[in-house]
């Protein structure tokens, strides 16, 4: 066939035609002036940024007639013969196809021999991750010593997987991504070229599409002229790349922002009514977001957000009726969503769900707001004193300024008679959290020793207890099983009086006193002693209620008693939550 596609036939042919690459086209103009041209150079980067392209240009600056030369003539033999890729002195390798240590042998063999009617043997190897591991170890030995006049230029969008003695022997060269303004910029003059009528949102659509990559660009528009023709209307290209339409992102954004729930399904409906893919129209929606929060933190760096002057400034409005906060949380709640689509069976009802979450998401101010309230809850609940700050009391037993009977109830052993009455057995087998305080008549208040500087927290035992515990589970799954089923006594200068139903966990806790005393030292800001103590097991029911309750402790008790048990929630932090018999 005689056509040409665009990515060919406007394959740069100079160093100065590259675009985006200015920072290895540079290294290499000066490398050829000043006669350093290694032997052998790796150019890395994604597909379509001008890898093998730059490696026949350098071909061309060797090789040609008036070389070596950093701008080849173009119109000597050498250099219309690599341009056609009939160079005998050029050999272009493909090393996904010519990968092994037969194919190798080949190329060591034929680089003795002299360049002929060139200067340089060149040898081009695309894709050179490709190559076995034996191929790459029989090539060691040519590629540090080459014979003179020869030069290896390997091309790669993997380098990681290249061995590092490949590596060592190589001056690496790593191509970027090429921006969306010089991809729009090219394909403009290749248009302008081509005598086509297309705007410039069209260009930009093409460009953002191609992600980088200057080679899928040009391909794009040769599939756009091949559908449409030299007149290209812009509701057209949308259609054949299966775009996203603009309008439909932006109100899909501006709902969500609004906290308009239904609006936003309203939006989602009507883009996949066009038969878009439901992860197609996450992802454009997740480079939105994107773009909001840039524009919300630096709205004057414009030149970070690929959009038209017009986009940009409905983008910059879009972001002011939010705050940045705000629009991060929404960012990272549609990527969690995002990885459900793939695998998901119905993608879009996932999706219309994650915009049902991203418009109720609570402002940034709501959230700053309980933050600080919990704050202020956890500074008043480790505050001693009678300060009004911390929660309420429990109980109101006198005036304000007194303090609570909880916070100063007497620590002391209960007798066989009151311990069934201070805590209450467990009546439920199915739950192995901490038991139902069961209505007591109050224990009598201990007067305060003259000398006391630390009162009472204001706070109920309970309260504190149950803090106690959530600390344990994140910091000691051990402590917390053992914790587990206890209760808390008093609270009283300066020492907590825990009391368990199981003998081992009352061991159990003992031995670890001093990490359970850190553990409330820390809670309550202040050094804070721990005791601990077993509670009285409640007799029976007679009619035998409370067989399967004492057979679930007695099995608890038991398995609390294997090292093997206790070593593995110590290793993991773990924690028990059933026991079930085989």
């Amino acid at each position: 066939m005689s056509y040409q596609v665009l990515a060919r036939k406007w394959r740069p042919k100079s160093f100065d035609e590259v675009q985006g690459q200015d920072h290895v086209t540079t290294a290499l103009r000066n490398a050829i002036k000043s006669g350093r041209v290694p032997h052998a150079l790796l150019l890395a980067g994604p597909r379509g940024v001008g890898k093998t392209t730059l490696a026949r240009i350098l071909a061309r600056c060797l090789n040609c007639e008036k070389g070596p030369t950093d701008e080849p003539c173009g119109s000597c033999d050498a250099c219309e013969d690599i341009i056609a890729g009939r160079s005998t002195d050029v050999q272009e390798i493909d090393a996904a196809s010519k990968r092994g240590i037969d194919d190798v042998r080949g190329l060591i063999e034929s680089i003795r021999y002299a360049a002929a009617p060139g200067k340089y043997r060149i040898f081009v190897v695309d894709e050179v991750h490709m190559m076995t591991k034996e191929a790459f170890n029989a090539l060691l030995k040519t590629l540090e010593e080459p014979p003179a006049n020869s030069l290896f230029l390997f091309a790669t969008t993997a380098p990681e997987k290249i061995p590092f003695t490949v590596l060592s022997r190589c001056q690496r060269y790593d191509l970027r991504r090429i921006s969306t303004a010089e991809i729009v910029a090219r394909l403009a003059s290749i248009a302008s070229a081509e005598e086509l009528k297309i705007s410039e949102t069209s260009l930009l659509s093409i460009a953002r599409e191609a992600d980088g990559s200057m080679r899928d660009a040009q391909t794009l528009l040769d599939q756009i002229i091949a559908s449409e023709g030299s007149e290209i209307d812009d509701a057209r290209v949308s259609e054949v790349l299966d775009l996203v339409d603009r309008r439909v992102l932006l109100s899909i954004a501006s709902a969500c922002i609004d906290g308009d729930a239904a609006a936003a399904l309203t939006a989602c409906a009507q883009a996949s009514a066009g038969e878009i893919d439901a992860k197609r129209l996450g992802e454009h929606l997740l480079q939105l977001l994107r773009d909001l929060v840039v524009l919300s933190i630096a709205p004057e760096r414009e030149e970070l957000v690929d959009a038209s002057a017009d986009e940009i400034v409905e983008l910059r409005e879009l972001a002011s009726r939010s705050d940045a906060t705000r629009l991060r949380r929404m960012f990272r709640a549609l990527i969690k969503e995002q990885e459900d689509l793939a695998w998901a069976p119905r993608p879009l009802a996932v999706l219309e769900l994650a915009l049902v979450r991203l418009a109720t998401l609570p402002a940034g101010d709501d959230v700053a707001r309980l933050v600080a309230r919990l704050e202020a809850l956890e500074g008043g609940l480790g505050r001693p004193g009678s300060g009004g700050a911390g929660p309420a009391p429990a109980a109101s037993g006198g005036k304000g300024s007194q303090p609570s009977s909880a916070g100063r109830t007497k620590r002391e052993a209960p007798s066989e008679s009151s311990a069934p009455s201070d805590v209450a057995p467990r009546t439920t087998a199915a739950s192995p959290a901490r038991p139902e305080k069961a209505a007591t008549e109050p224990v009598p208040e201990a007067p305060h020793a003259a000398g006391s500087v630390e009162g009472p927290v204001e706070a109920p035992l309970p309260v504190i207890f149950d803090r106690l515990l959530a600390r344990a589970r994140e910091r000691n799954r051990g402590i917390h099983a053992a914790l587990e089923g206890g209760c808390l006594l008093a609270f009283e200068a300066g020492e907590l009086c825990v009391q368990v139903p199981e003998a081992f966990a009352c061991a159990r806790l003992k031995e670890k006193r001093e990490e359970l005393a850190a553990l409330a030292s820390e809670m309550f800001g202040r050094p804070t002693s721990v005791a601990v103590q077993l509670s009285a097991q409640p007799e029976p029911h007679a009619d035998g209620d409370e067989a399967p309750e004492k057979l679930r402790r007695a099995l608890h008790d038991e398995v609390l008693k294997d090292p093997g048990v206790l070593r593995a929630i110590d290793i993991l932090n773990a924690e028990i939550v059933d026991i079930r018999p085989l």
